[in-house]
């Protein structure tokens, strides 16, 4: 059973400047459409779990819209050490945009499970991808035929969802992974056969990305870090966390 600390459903919620570690399970899960998760620190959480995510959500084409943005994920390793994940998009999850966070120790610090129109950019150590197409025919389109997605409202904010049955649905397309900045492990896991969908542009991958802090302390880089030239901003990292 899923033990989030903290579990948000419906449109347009707000998850910010909390604290939130030690926890057996995931630190926020998150269901519904336009949801903000921003200015967290989360550290050792999934401590009893291993296929989780510190942030985690999946199987449903109509939830979308989500900013996930100013986090600090750190020390997440999972039951035992043997793997979890920072922020995970699991099973074709669609539309969610996740910007400006800082991963350090995390064993897989994003997974995409196969969804469309992700935006990852702008992080700091965000590295992995993944690709599942196994609940298509079966749960995806379940779901998807039970939300009024003809309906004007639905049909403006989403158009996507009006086409995508016709369009490849398993397919990963869309996805963007820009001037995101990585310093040691594996930054592209994308599948050979996932590969001609994802854009991937302006990233700096490098054994030294000219830090001038030390993450997990501080993040921040030297003016002359190449992370700049790239398109790579500032993230206001004493923005994290509980506001006193």
């Amino acid at each position: 059973m899923y033990q989030p600390a903290v579990q948000i459903v419906g449109v347009g919620q707000r998850v910010a400047h909390n604290h939130i570690h030690d926890a057996p399970h995931m630190a926020v899960q998150f269901a519904g459409n336009d949801h903000v998760i921003e200015f967290n620190d989360v550290h050792h959480v999934c401590l009893e779990s291993n296929d989780a995510g510190a942030v985690y959500s999946g199987r449903d084409w109509t939830w979308r819209g989500t900013v996930i943005r100013f986090n600090k994920f750190w020390e997440i390793t999972g039951f035992e050490d043997r793997g979890c994940v920072g922020v995970y998009l699991d099973d074709m999850l669609f539309g969610t945009h996740v910007h400006g966070n800082l991963f350090w120790r995390v064993t897989r610090a994003t997974v995409i499970g196969g969804g469309q129109d992700c935006v990852f950019e702008n992080n700091v150590y965000a590295r992995a991808m993944n690709w599942a197409a196994y609940h298509v025919a079966t749960t995806m389109k379940q779901r998807l035929d039970e939300m009024p997605i003809q309906d004007p409202v639905w049909a403006r904010k989403y158009p996507e969802l009006l086409r995508i049955w016709e369009d490849e649905p398993a397919a990963p397309k869309g996805n963007i992974i820009r001037h995101n900045v990585s310093q040691g492990g594996d930054f592209d896991g994308v599948r050979a056969d996932a590969a001609r969908y994802v854009e991937l542009t302006g990233n700096l991958v490098a054994d030294d990305v000219e830090f001038s802090g030390r993450p997990p302390h501080s993040f921040a880089l030297r003016r002359d870090s190449p992370a700049w030239a790239l398109g790579f901003e500032a993230i206001p990292e004493d923005r994290i966390g509980p506001r006193h």
